[in-house]
Order: C-alpha cells, then sequence, then structure tokens
C-alpha cells in the first residue's frame, strides 16, 4: 500500500483532515502537471485539479481501495469534457511545466525531442506512458483508473514505449 492510499484509508476511516492534507499535497501538483501535459493551460490546470479533488472527496470513502487511479480517472475525465466543449488539441507541451514547486523557463533540447515523439503517439498511448513514467502510477493503478485488465496496461504500455524508442531513433 502506497503512502497516499494510507492516507485516504485515515481520512475515510477516521475523518482524519491532516491525512487528507498530506494526500492533497502529495499529488496535487503530478496532476497539475499530468493536466497541463494533456494541454490543459495553467490556469485551466489549477480548476481542474480543484473540481476532480472537489469530486474525490465526494466519492472516494465508498471504496478507498485506488485512490490515486480514482483521483486520475476523474480529472482525465474532466479534462476530456472540456476538450469536447471547448474543442481544444488534447496534447500541448509548449507551456512551462513546474518541477518541484519551481518553473522551468526554457526546455533542453532533448526535452523538446521527448515531446515531439510523445505527441506523435495516439492519445492513449500517451496518457499510458505520461501516468507510468512521468507521474509513476503503477501497472494497476493505471489499470484501475481506465478500466483495463493490468495485463493489457501492461502490453500497451510496453508497446507504446517500444514505439517511442523508435521515434526518438
Amino acid at each position: 500500500m502506497s503512502e497516499s492510499d494510507a492516507f485516504i484509508r485515515r481520512y475515510c476511516r477516521q475523518g482524519d483532515q491532516e491525512a487528507f492534507r498530506r494526500f492533497y499535497q502529495a499529488e496535487s501538483t503530478r496532476l497539475w502537471r499530468f493536466l497541463v501535459a494533456r494541454g490543459a493551460d495553467q490556469d485551466l490546470a489549477y480548476d481542474l485539479v480543484a473540481e476532480a479533488f472537489l469530486r474525490f472527496v465526494q466519492n472516494v470513502c465508498r471504496d478507498p481501495s485506488h485512490p490515486v487511479a480514482l483521483l486520475y480517472r476523474i480529472a482525465l475525465n474532466l479534462r476530456i469534457d472540456h476538450i469536447r466543449r471547448e474543442q481544444a488539441s488534447p496534447v500541448s507541451f509548449g507551456q512551462e511545466m513546474p518541477e518541484r514547486g519551481v518553473f522551468m523557463s526554457a526546455m533542453d533540447p532533448e526535452q523538446i525531442a521527448v515531446q515531439k515523439a510523445l505527441s506523435a503517439l495516439y492519445s492513449d498511448e500517451q496518457n499510458l506512458l505520461l501516468m507510468r513514467y512521468w507521474i509513476g502510477m503503477t501497472h494497476a493503478e493505471i489499470a484501475h483508473t481506465l478500466t483495463l485488465p493490468e495485463g493489457t496496461v501492461r502490453r500497451q504500455a510496453a508497446a507504446a514505449l517500444k514505439k517511442l524508442r523508435r521515434l526518438l531513433e
């Protein structure tokens, strides 16, 4: 069980607000970064994080078994809903992105190459790779988030990574 899982279980069982605060601190920046990578501008990403946490709090104690996966599923659905409403591009990498609380003002050529290659992948492949390698979710968390079997997630993530490597060569 991850630390985030333990925080949410304490929150649901004991109403421990400090446990929820620590969960929020652990996940909010990672979630914001994920949403920015999925094409949300910085202000929209903040709004989506707030909405995702609001909906998360309303639902997590019904089944706290995969809280991180639930949070990302909610946020991803909110982002997709926003894309549908605004007719926006689902991927945009030209924005500044935070790294441990500090905004990077410029990206090095290697980062730009990876982002270009990543944007050449299908949206589902991008989601898998971002969740797995950028956010650090486990295959089980991703499977729960995307409502897929864990074996399918492992296979698709490996195939997407292989495709990304080919694009980078």
